[in-house]
């Protein structure tokens, strides 16, 4: 999956913005117009006021692709807060070269980084907006009460195939820690990579909040009884398929997060875990439905208000992407863990 997703030439990465978007292989919350970006910029300025205003507000985004976020954060600030937009200095981190490329491009007040470039010990706000789903996962069975992992092979013909073996240490003790595939049949992936990961994000800021973006779920759901078969998939074309040996770097694969893991190194590292939420209700609270609110009749009938609309209720639908993807929210330096309004139920007065 490393070798798949992230080889610097033959990775499915490595081809850049082609693969993403409506003309790619999948789209981002991004690729629906503004409205993510700014309610992400709202929340920036509740955590601005948190730090005290500091002279440089930092924004790290890892995993930043083509820079749409990037340029929907700096655009909304620009309108909405421009004296944080004058103190911000934004970091768009990302391992394809091309895909940086693309970002210097949208955004070129940024600076644009490979990870190991990425700045340390900042204060303001770290983002990472669907970047744990790509990181390769080891994929786990049990097979008559004995814990086998997948590992792959190559057959008489060079075709690749799957092969069961016993289970590397570190695999085998994420599945023990996490309750992965505690019944005979079941399938399921852990991913060590997390650690290392979530290290590179807490040396980015030394005082402020860490946001990760991303579909998965707590380890109880994420490996209980609704998921016998395990998370990962491939994307090809907008669709997705199991064909995971098939078109190697050319399509993209992907498993669900376990936050679990990801909260519980945060405090291994000495953070503060705020909250999970859902992003229906991460967004809400931070205005994301505020724009459509009481238009005029002439607005109501804008095509491109329509439009804005509709992209902004597919981040929000519980039955598209508003309850699928979580929002963790963590902080790191701060004496008091702060309140996020993005943490805050909007539904609460409906009970």
């Amino acid at each position: 999956m490393e070798l798949a997703l992230h080889h610097e030439q033959h990775g499915y990465y490595a081809a850049g913005p082609c693969r993403v978007g409506p003309r790619g292989d999948f789209v981002t919350a991004s690729d629906s117009g503004d409205a993510f970006g700014r309610a992400i910029a709202r929340q920036l300025a509740e955590i601005d006021r948190i730090v005290g205003g500091p002279p440089v507000f930092d924004v790290v985004e890892f995993g930043a692709g083509r820079g749409l976020l990037a340029r929907d954060v700096l655009d909304a600030l620009e309108q909405d807060a421009p004296d944080l937009r004058a103190r911000t200095r934004y970091a768009v981190i990302d391992s394809s070269a091309a895909m940086r490329a693309e970002a210097a491009r949208r955004a070129p007040e940024a600076r644009v980084l490979g990870p190991a470039e990425a700045p340390l010990g900042g204060v303001g706000c770290v983002l990472a907006v669907e970047l744990f789903d790509a990181l390769p996962v080891h994929r786990v069975r049990r097979d008559r009460g004995r814990l086998v992992e997948v590992f792959i092979g190559i057959d008489g013909s060079g075709a690749l195939v799957e092969r069961e073996g016993e289970p590397t240490p570190t695999a085998a003790a994420w599945a023990e820690r996490y309750g992965a595939v505690r019944e005979d049949g079941t399938t399921a992936e852990v991913c060590p990579s997390v650690d290392p990961q979530m290290d590179a994000l807490a040396r980015a800021v030394e005082r402020g909040v860490l946001l990760v973006v991303d579909y998965g779920d707590d380890a109880a759901r994420l490996y209980g009884p609704a998921r016998p078969c395990g998370t990962l998939l491939a994307y090809h074309g907008h669709t997705t398929n199991e064909e995971l040996l098939e078109r190697i770097g050319e399509q993209d694969l992907t498993a669900h997060v376990n936050f679990t893991a990801l909260a519980d190194r945060a405090r291994a590292l000495g953070m503060e875990v705020l909250g999970l939420t859902t992003q229906d209700r991460f967004l809400i609270a931070n205005g994301i439905l505020e724009a459509f609110a009481q238009p005029t009749l002439a607005e109501s009938r804008d095509p491109r208000r329509v439009k804005a609309r509709l992209r902004a209720l597919h981040l929000v639908h519980p039955a598209a992407l508003g309850r699928t993807f979580r929002v963790l929210a963590l902080s790191k330096g701060l004496e008091d863990p702060p309140t996020l309004r993005g943490l805050a139920d909007p539904f609460a007065r409906e009970r």
